[in-house]
């Protein structure tokens, strides 16, 4: 069976195959940021650490080829909803996706709907959609949920959603390529399951993003962001992703996330 995601529940025993800091830092000597990345990144970093939150920030800049992230970019968390993308290009990339499929997918992208995701888990693999998509996008901090129903305990960081997007963008066909991005871009403000997903990038009318949100694995509130920021030009995509203590709700993780959006966007713009 799938798993619903968008309230709270009791905490899943993760399995964090942690990135240790030897590991980040490996990571780090090849993590130079330049130009507008360099910016959006210092500004959430700087906003987080006055916030007092963790947010991870990951900006791909397809003019220069460079996938950057911040102080938590690396840092693993876990994915609620953004799994959702992950199991997409998966599933279009394996390339035996029915008309039945696709609506699916539709639903799962833009209304976030857990019941239409619970479908693709329980039909395609379950698990396997994401160990083969980070074997096949070599996503560096994704792992399969501890408990397999519980896709949305999916593992994941900015930095690897950031590489999500730069294998939809760079490496896809255009057509599953333009399906995705067109699903994201029709998200409604009203998720399937009443929860009010203008947050974060879409807040800032970056239009092609997926929206997150999961409480209260670990005794924390996740929420995130993620996507194409500038949809005419498709340059920059960006991921957030971030948690806070469940005390804190909803709301104010909404309200910090997506003041670190306009803290990204102003110099992608």
């Amino acid at each position: 069976m799938g798993v619903l995601v968008s309230g709270c529940s009791p905490s899943a025993v993760a399995t964090w195959h942690g990135i240790g800091q030897e590991q980040v830092s490996t990571y780090e000597t090849v993590n130079r940021p330049t130009g507008a990345p360099a910016a959006a990144i210092e500004a959430v970093d700087r906003l987080s650490a006055e916030q007092g939150d963790s947010i991870g920030i990951a900006v791909l800049d397809r003019s220069t080829g460079e996938l950057s992230w911040g102080r938590d970019g690396a840092r693993q968390m876990y994915s609620a909803s953004l799994s959702k993308v992950i199991v997409a290009v998966e599933l279009l990339e394996r390339g035996s996706v029915g008309p039945e499929d696709r609506e699916l997918l539709q639903r799962a992208l833009g209304p976030s709907d857990d019941e239409a995701m619970n479908a693709l888990w329980d039909r395609h693999g379950g698990t396997s959609l994401i160990t083969d998509a980070a074997e096949r996008m070599r996503l560096q901090q994704t792992r399969p949920p501890a408990d397999p129903g519980r896709w949305g305990d999916t593992l994941t960081s900015a930095r690897d959603i950031a590489a999500v997007f730069q294998h939809l963008l760079g490496r896809m066909s255009s057509d599953d390529r333009d399906f995705v991005l067109d699903a994201l871009h029709a998200a409604p403000e009203e998720a399937a399951d009443g929860v009010d997903q203008n947050f974060g990038l879409m807040a800032m009318h970056a239009q092609a993003v997926k929206s997150g949100w999961m409480c209260c694995q670990l005794g924390k509130v996740w929420v995130h962001s993620a996507g194409v920021v500038d949809p005419g030009r498709r340059r920059y995509a960006v991921a957030l992703l971030s948690d806070q203590p469940s005390a804190v709700g909803y709301d104010e993780a909404i309200s910090d996330l997506t003041e670190a959006a306009r803290a990204a966007l102003t110099p992608l713009r």
